[in-house]
């Protein structure tokens, strides 16, 4: 059975985050005010198609030779508990401009804690199952077409709201990035949240 790399870095992902520390939040008044905002977060929410979700149907971390299932689609899903925690699923692909048949797929998965903060935001923090979360690029030019790596990756959102769309006729979760820039619009396809058990899956920690 391979197991993942742990490089320092993983610079091909383009990932929305920022430490804490490292920046000043704008407080989110829509965030602030749990009023203005139609349901809770529990439950699995996704982009677009919602052919990428969390839980088992997308990745298994426990399994290196085969640690996803790819769905038809691209996108990004999130699940929520009510207790606490979340897990995550990204399908994207990176494409090449000079070489479209040398586009770069990038699955990920990860699972943690998230908290909402007195000024607006919300935190999403992996550590406590740190060695659960992968990371796998597929590059049909490289001398080495895939890359299995271990993912830990914070993540920062300035802000968020709920509200009903009339389009898809669901709840969609609005969040915000660290620079106020829109993160795709993820929708409620589920309660309660799909998702692979809240525990260390790994001893790869």
């Amino acid at each position: 059975m391979r197991r993942p790399t742990r490089p320092s870095s993983f610079p091909l992902v383009v990932v929305w985050t920022l430490a804490l520390s490292t920046m000043t939040v704008t407080p989110s008044s829509a965030a602030q005010d749990f009023t203005s905002n139609l349901t809770n977060w529990a439950g699995t929410w996704s982009t677009g198609t919602g052919a990428v979700v969390t839980g088992p149907s997308f990745a298994d971390p426990m399994n290196n030779n085969k640690p996803f299932k790819y769905p038809a689609n691209t996108g990004i899903s999130y699940s929520f508990t009510n207790d606490g925690y979340f897990e995550e699923s990204q399908y994207r692909f990176l494409g090449n401009g000079s070489k479209p048949s040398c586009s770069k797929a990038v699955a990920i998965w990860q699972h943690g804690l998230y908290a909402f903060h007195d000024n607006g935001s919300v935190t999403m923090d992996p550590s406590i199952f740190a060695g659960d979360g992968r990371v796998l690029v597929q590059d049909p030019c490289a001398a080495q077409t895939e890359i299995l790596t271990y993912y830990n990756q914070f993540e920062l959102f300035n802000g968020w709201s709920i509200s009903i769309d009339n389009h898809h006729q669901a709840y969609m979760l609005q969040l915000y990035r660290f620079d106020g820039s829109l993160f795709p619009r993820l929708y409620l396809t589920v309660r309660p949240p799909t998702m692979l058990p809240t525990a260390d899956l790994t001893a790869a920690a």
